[in-house]
């Protein structure tokens, strides 16, 4: 299945070649821009039926970071029929001032998606707004892993992670054997 997504997601332009800073503040010479695949059902259907076949046990609701993995965990979560949450990237200064948005009694079982990661700064960040907010991240699934030390990071904080693809599993698909190119 992965070997498909990646031609899928190489044929529709997902990978990006020229000067990019990503949200780490790292610059890369290749950008992953997985906002195009929730556009296209072909993409977007198989990697949900991917995402929900892999879950594990114990996911009350699935959460989103803001504001790219908030589709992706939507539509996981309708697939699974669970609850949605997501998480902002700060607290908002009007409104209730919410960083974690949805409805939520506290203790359920979390499963934290993103669509890429790099780092894993954003996620272990939305992970521990999470937990202030009386949830258990169970697990975190990523689409695709850029295998800069994101996942390593995760797991190394205790979380259950994994992805569908990596980076060079699209630069397989595309032709390119080296991965950091």
């Amino acid at each position: 299945m992965s070997i498909e997504l990646a031609r899928l997601l190489v044929k529709y332009g997902v990978v990006k070649f020229g000067d990019f800073t990503l949200s780490s503040g790292i610059r890369s010479k290749y950008y992953i821009d997985m906002r195009m695949a929730i556009s296209i059902p072909e993409v977007y259907k198989p990697i949900i039926e991917e995402l929900a076949r892999r879950v594990g046990n114990g996911v009350d609701l699935v959460a989103g970071i803001e504001s790219g993995s908030i589709p992706w965990a939507s539509m996981l979560a309708y697939r699974l029929g669970k609850g949605a949450l997501y998480v902002r990237r700060a607290e908002k200064s009007h409104g209730t001032g919410r960083r974690v948005e949805g409805y939520y009694k506290g203790g359920e079982g979390i499963l934290l998606i993103d669509d890429v990661v790099t780092t894993g700064g954003t996620i272990l960040d939305s992970a521990r707004a999470l937990e202030n907010n009386g949830l258990r991240v169970v697990e975190v699934a990523v689409i695709i892993d850029r295998l800069e030390g994101g996942l390593n990071a995760i797991r190394g904080a205790g979380y259950r992670a994994w992805s569908l693809l990596t980076v060079k599993d699209l630069f397989n698909a595309m032709g390119i054997s080296n991965a950091a190119q």
